[in-house]
């Protein structure tokens, strides 16, 4: 019986290894078919290299042959600015945000403003029934009235040094007892009562009228609006790419309206889950935005005064994925093309930010733009001017 199982499981095991050696296999291949293409995108370079070298001795010294040069215009490379702004996605927070509760249970007798009303600070929104406690506090108000009357009298025996000591003492501490109890219930009134600490607008109101609000649940939310914050999580190379103070453009996508800020805080922590580092916008008198709200922000994280800025459409590659332009010189009379390797710093909206370099451009060239993609290294061309 267990000889007959191993023999079933061969085939098994067969199966699996040819699987995982047909995985290498396939990894090889493909290794070596993209080998085999670099090397002949290598060998074209070279070839078409070789025969621009040919045509052009040709085209001077075969008087058998028509002299055609290819036709290119040109683009001038001078300094100008240029900046670079990263996209990302805010969230609107309100700094004024807050949830109205109630010191005392009671039931929701009225509601005197309705959700998205506007309300000035102190305002009363939701009134509860407090009757209870506004009756003790007329008992406690009666009750401090007499403690102050016979504290005066008792204070008036003593200073004629009629009665005792103990006597003026007892109304004395009558009296404080009573005017701390009312305060008390005074400070537990305002507690009660449900109004707006701050102006703003009636964002929500939780209770119906004639429900029981308890201290444990809110019973309104007030907002500002205006006084907002927005907080953008950065990828953390940017770090040291933004600062405070630099400028940003917010897109509000329902009304497609653009606003401007600048960063007021850039945090330093950086988020182990997704790397990503906070930074924060506000504004102090915006009525547009709305809490919880998604926005769209570009944050400017490069500004070069004086940068060589080609358009994308100038710069090809070779085979090895080396950048590289076509600079126009003239050489002995005749517009020849030479091939100038570039090192792209950074790009936007089609266009290419280029390094300065000792042995490269330094602004003033004249680049090959049409026609670029037709010549080759020290090839003869005709410039068409004006194009």
């Amino acid at each position: 019986m267990t000889m007959r199982r191993s023999l079933l499981m061969l085939p098994l095991v067969a199966l699996i290894a040819a699987c995982g050696g047909g995985n290498a296999d396939a990894d090889a291949r493909l290794s070596a078919k993209r080998a085999q293409r670099d090397s002949l995108k290598a060998e074209r370079d070279k070839l078409n290299k070789a025969i621009a070298e040919i045509d052009g001795w040709l085209a001077v010294n075969d008087p058998s042959l028509k002299r055609t040069l290819p036709t290119v215009t040109t683009y001038a490379l001078q300094a100008r600015p240029f900046a670079h702004w990263t996209e990302a996605h805010g969230s609107v927070r309100a700094d004024q945000n807050a949830l109205v509760y109630t010191t005392a249970g009671g039931e929701v007798r009225r509601i005197l403003v309705q959700q998205g009303q506007s309300v000035a600070k102190g305002q009363l929104i939701v009134d509860i029934d407090t009757d209870a406690l506004r009756e003790s506090i007329r008992q406690a108000e009666a009750q401090v009235e007499l403690a102050r009357k016979v504290y005066e009298k008792q204070a008036g025996l003593w200073q004629q040094k009629i009665g005792s000591e103990v006597q003026y003492l007892q109304a004395k501490a009558n009296k404080d007892a009573g005017e701390a109890q009312l305060l008390s219930l005074k400070e537990q009134l305002r507690g009660a009562e449900v109004r707006a600490p701050f102006a703003g607008v009636v964002d929500e109101i939780f209770p119906n009228l004639g429900d029981m609000a308890n201290p444990m649940q809110p019973v309104a939310r007030v907002v500002a609006l205006g006084k907002a914050s927005i907080e953008v999580d950065l990828a953390e190379d940017l770090l040291t790419k933004v600062k405070a103070g630099d400028p940003v453009e917010v897109l509000i996508p329902e009304t497609r309206e653009k606003l401007t800020a600048a960063i007021d805080q850039c945090g330093q922590y950086i988020n182990p889950n997704n790397r990503t580092f906070k930074v924060t916008l506000r504004f102090s008198d915006n009525a547009k935005l709305r809490p919880n709200q998604l926005v769209n922000v570009r944050i400017r994280d490069l500004d070069e005064p004086a940068a060589l800025v080609v358009p994308s459409r100038l710069v090809m590659e070779n085979s090895a994925g080396q950048p590289y332009v076509f600079v126009l010189e003239e050489k002995d009379g005749q517009a020849r093309t030479r091939k100038q390797f570039v090192k792209v710093l950074s790009t936007q909206g089609g266009e290419l930010l280029l390094q300065r370099e000792e042995n490269g451009l330094k602004g003033g060239e004249l680049l090959i733009d049409q026609g670029a993609r037709l010549v080759v290294d020290q090839q003869e061309v005709q410039v068409i001017k004006g194009a």
